[in-house]
């Protein structure tokens, strides 16, 4: 019995430490098993991230290559209809400088055209060479100006007119804030995005107009709708009430007031479509 007990407990501790070194050996694949499954998943993070950062380089330099493109196409265009209108600007001038060399037997009437040319093309250059829209306006504006007695610039906010600006109004004659539907005239270009003739006072009647718009009979009143994009952003008042009712040239100063205004209205298409483009480009 002696010999069976210390046989059972050789084989117990022998068993005993068998299963502290497979549990010591256990342990420790684990610990290789967690650090490899570790180092595993750290790689695969880092190429996962290489891999999104890849990806969005490559969409970023194909969504910059494609608005590169939009903006090349955009001024081509541009260009081009500004090309045409220039062109055809400058052949309606000519027309006016052949009927005036063949009708006017006066030198004066015929200097006093020329020099309406030479500011009609001059005012042109300066639209063409302003780089914001303020400036655009402004040499809009000025040129106008030059043509006629009184002009305003309105700009559209929603349902209301705001002012810009306005030249050869009397102190406090001017144009205020006012809704579009303050006047038919006004609302008319607006909504038909049409040149609309301001209807003269005629003794009698009412008129529901802003009162900068009240025309007296023999003279001129013009709005002139600016569209962008298709929507009208502003709209160009211009009239000849300070002007002589003998001088009859309304149908000459309307037309080069409505040609301007027309050159203005794409130069700020050109302008604002170059930078919506920059804009999307050059986010930050």
């Amino acid at each position: 019995m002696a010999i069976e007990h210390r046989v059972r407990e050789a084989l117990d501790a022998y068993v005993a430490r068998v299963r502290h070194d497979l549990d010591a050996h256990v342990r420790g694949l684990t610990s290789d098993l967690a650090r490899l499954i570790g180092e595993q998943k750290d790689q695969w993070h880092r190429e996962l991230d290489r891999a999104v950062a890849d990806a969005r380089a490559e969409s970023e330099r194909v969504f910059r290559a494609r608005i590169e493109g939009i903006r090349d196409e955009l001024t081509r265009e541009m260009e081009t209809r500004l090309g045409r209108e220039r062109a055809e600007m400058q052949g309606r001038i000519a027309g006016m400088q052949e009927k005036l060399a063949e009708t006017s037997g006066k030198q004066t009437i015929r200097n006093s055209r020329v020099d309406t040319v030479e500011r009609l093309l001059g005012a042109v250059r300066r639209i063409d060479e302003a780089g914001n829209l303020s400036g655009i306006l402004e040499a809009l504006a000025r040129g106008a100006s030059a043509e006629t007695s009184r002009v305003a610039i309105l700009l559209v906010d929603g349902d209301t007119f705001r002012i810009w600006g306005h030249f050869g109004f009397a102190p406090g004659a001017g144009p205020s804030p006012m809704p579009i539907g303050a006047s038919g005239t006004l609302a008319a270009a607006v909504a038909l995005h049409q040149t609309s003739f301001v209807p003269p006072l005629i003794e009698g009647r009412e008129y529901a107009v802003p009162a900068f718009m009240r025309v007296p009979v023999g003279h001129t009143g013009l709005v002139v709708p600016l569209a962008v994009g298709g929507e009208v952003v502003a709209v160009l008042y211009a009239d000849d009430v300070a002007r002589s009712t003998e001088q009859e040239d309304a149908p000459v100063w309307t037309e080069e007031v409505e040609l301007l205004a027309r050159h203005a209205a794409l130069r700020l298409e050109n302008v604002t479509s170059v930078r919506t483009v920059e804009v999307l480009t050059h986010p930050d």
